[in-house]
């Protein structure tokens, strides 16, 4: 059975990643730079083991009428940010993306504190870190372009980690190449102008999702995600994250987990199943341990394919509403057309 450990205060120590698994909290140092990634013994120098590094920070808001997404990647060889807004009653979106080379983003170390921006020309998106002090703050300050309408404004995430326990996962591709993870499902303040249209979050009804990662992926790899968030029609905020990829024992090491009033349980592996030639189709996605059992119906996406010689990122992330059940006997949640994202994607790089 998956347990969650204390945290160490730091991730890796004299080149070794110091332990695998699930944690109570974020980690204070990471030191991923230090990490002996390619073998054991060998240590390289850290720039050249940051460039095998990808990390972002991910959040998406959801509104009963509006959905908005905003992600900075840095992937060494290119940088990536997009900022998009779907209305949920009249199914439109507005997506502003940039591609930029390596170095354009800046990724804090963590979480606890440090800034991630990306800026270009009539774009700028900056997350302001300080979980100490229970929030992340999203400032985003986008222009109209070829008839998309401008996103300006500036919201927080309220990421209390005594009310709402977060996923904090280490998993390993191989004994010392770590994925590091930290998801949460927060409420959301703040007010985001979409055009002439004014979103008002208010933290007693919307939700904020994060997904911060740092992963040594191999050259080839994949993923297949899912996450969402609401309020039951009890009140109690529920949400979960499942995600099946390219570590090989996933029912020992996971970033699989549901949320209930803040709580976390751990579960057992994820299985997917949907038509790769048909992503917006049905999905249905279950845990080996029973406790997640939920089928997504989508209502459309963002998809992203960059192809540079021998690299590629093939992204396809359809979003819209799952139903099904959180939970055993005696703790129970029934996901009601909550609003959430599936993702496939396949990588070499």
């Amino acid at each position: 059975m998956r347990t969650i450990k204390k945290t160490p205060p730091r991730l890796v120590e004299n080149g070794r990643v110091v332990e695998f698994g699930a944690f109570e909290e974020p980690f204070r140092e990471l030191r991923l730079e230090e990490a002996e990634i390619f073998r054991p013994g060998v240590r390289l120098p850290p720039s050249l083991v940051r460039l095998r590094l990808k990390e972002w920070q991910h959040f998406g808001v959801i509104h009963p009428e509006h959905y908005l997404g905003m992600v900075i990647f840095d992937a060494k060889f290119m940088a990536v940010s997009f900022v998009y807004h779907f209305d949920r009653v009249s199914g439109g979106m507005a997506e502003h993306a940039r591609q930029a080379p390596g170095g354009k983003a800046r990724l804090a170390e963590t979480t606890w504190r440090g800034e991630c921006s990306f800026t270009a020309r009539g774009y700028s998106l900056q997350v302001e870190n300080n979980l100490e002090a229970g929030y992340h703050r999203l400032r985003m300050d986008v222009a109209s372009r070829r008839g998309l309408p401008a996103i300006s404004g500036e919201f927080r995430m309220l990421e209390d980690i005594g009310r709402y326990q977060p996923l904090v996962v280490v998993s390993p591709f191989s004994p010392n190449r770590p994925l590091y993870t930290h998801k949460a499902a927060c409420p959301a303040e703040g007010r985001v102008t979409v055009g002439d249209e004014v979103i008002e979050l208010d933290p007693g009804r919307d939700v904020c999702l994060l997904d911060e990662q740092k992963a040594f992926y191999p050259y080839r790899s994949f993923w297949k995600w899912m996450t969402f968030a609401g309020y039951a029609e009890d009140g109690r905020l529920i949400a979960a994250n499942l995600c099946q990829n390219s570590i090989a024992d996933d029912e020992t090491y996971s970033e699989n987990c549901y949320w209930i009033d803040g709580r976390i349980r751990l579960t057992g592996a994820a299985r997917f199943g949907y038509s790769d030639a048909d992503i917006l189709g049905p999905w249905f996605v279950k845990t080996t341990d029973g406790t997640v059992d939920v089928s997504f119906s989508p209502q459309g996406e963002r998809a992203q394919r960059i192809h540079v010689g021998p690299l590629l990122s093939d992204f396809r992330q359809p979003f819209g509403l799952f139903r099904g059940r959180l939970g055993s006997a005696g703790e129970e949640a029934e996901v009601k057309d909550l609003f959430g994202l599936c993702e496939q994607h396949i990588t070499r790089y």
